[in-house]
């Protein structure tokens, strides 16, 4: 008998009908030991990270990029792997009272266009905390709100699909930089690939390997438009080897090839423009 794997925690339960109680907030510099392993037993961590790293909760992998946003539960453990540089998040250790309501949201987000407004206000509730600290938790309690506001397209109710597509869709993000099959998706899910393949179709239209395709150029359309980061190290951290090949799929599903999307996008847009750390 084939041994089930376990679903990657993909949403988490947050309780928001209490204000949370600070107890540390700022910048942290990590990454010089190459391994590090975290588990806070009776606190939430909220996480805005400005590198690239891989990430493991509870045995499960998630591929962290600049821009994204974890909220770890108490009692996961937590393991980066770096690579042997120096890197910087933004940290909150919290704790919450468990009460209604209770929102179930995206255990990481990836919010690329938001990271400097999110950097912003995580900075001024560090300052408010130094003196006032009820005001800098009810700050700090908007921010949670509008946080659990933004995970809510990935955690529809089940009239918008079933909810092992919304996992299955997780997974597929998490993995993007590797090959993957739909035969991985479905060992992965513990179904057969023709049931995964009639959920995903019925939820979102596509096949499961035309759902992969679809994730892999919307995260290369997020790179090239809110990053320095070279084409070429573009198409590989979306899993696509060939340049050749990426250019041909962006031009066909963004009607030109990626350099002009990028100088197009630069022109006709005002946003600054953040470095991705490169490896």
């Amino acid at each position: 008998m084939v041994k089930k794997e376990p679903i990657l925690p993909f949403f988490v339960d947050f309780p928001l009908g209490s204000r949370p109680r600070l107890v540390n907030c700022g910048l942290g510099e990590h990454g010089l030991q190459g391994v590090e392993t975290y588990e806070l037993p009776r606190l939430w961590c909220l996480h805005l990270y400005f590198y690239k790293v891989e990430m493991e909760v509870a045995g499960n992998a998630f591929t962290i990029m600049p821009g994204a946003i974890t909220l770890i539960p108490p009692g996961a453990r937590i393991v980066y792997r770096y690579t042997g540089n120096r890197s910087r998040h933004f940290y909150v250790l919290f704790a919450m009272t468990p009460r209604s309501p209770i929102s179930r949201i995206p255990l990481c987000q990836h919010l690329p266009q938001g990271r400097d407004e999110l950097f912003d206000r995580l900075q001024n509730i560090q300052r408010v905390l130094a003196s006032d600290r009820f005001h800098a938790e009810i700050l700090f309690w908007g921010l949670l709100w509008d946080i659990t506001e933004s995970g809510q397209s990935l955690c529809q109710n089940d009239e918008e699909g079933h909810p092992l597509v919304k996992e299955v869709e997780q997974f597929i993000e998490s993995r993007l930089p590797a090959k993957l099959t739909a035969s991985d998706v479905a060992a992965h899910a513990g179904a057969s690939m023709t049931h995964v393949n009639r959920l995903v179709k019925a939820a979102r239209g596509v096949t499961t390997i035309q759902l992969i395709r679809k994730h892999r150029l919307q995260r290369a359309y997020r790179l090239l438009i809110h990053s320095t980061m070279p084409v070429k190290l573009v198409a590989r951290e979306c899993g696509v080897d060939n340049l050749q090949r990426f250019n041909k799929l962006m031009r066909v599903e963004y009607g030109t090839n990626p350099r002009n999307l990028r100088t197009t996008h630069r022109i006709q847009s005002s946003k600054q423009i953040w470095e991705v750390d490169r490896e």
